[in-house]
């Protein structure tokens, strides 16, 4: 998955959050199984582009080889 799917997928997880309390207000259930689906996509997305990070930067920093 390219980084830039990543960070869409986390703006979109964001904003399903916030339109999830916003609108679901009367079904309770259907409110609490949204934003649990938001939350985790957004930890999966969040993990994956520490880790993205985390490996560009050890693979710029690692020393040369001969």
């Amino acid at each position: 998955m390219p980084l830039w799917l990543a960070v869409v997928l986390l703006a979109s997880a964001v904003i399903g959050i916030v339109l999830c309390r916003k609108y679901l207000r009367r079904n309770k259930t259907v409110r609490i199984l949204g934003i649990s689906i938001c939350v985790l996509l957004a930890l999966a997305c969040i993990l994956y582009i520490g880790l993205t990070l985390l490996f560009v930067d050890a693979v710029q920093n690692q020393p040369p080889t001969l």
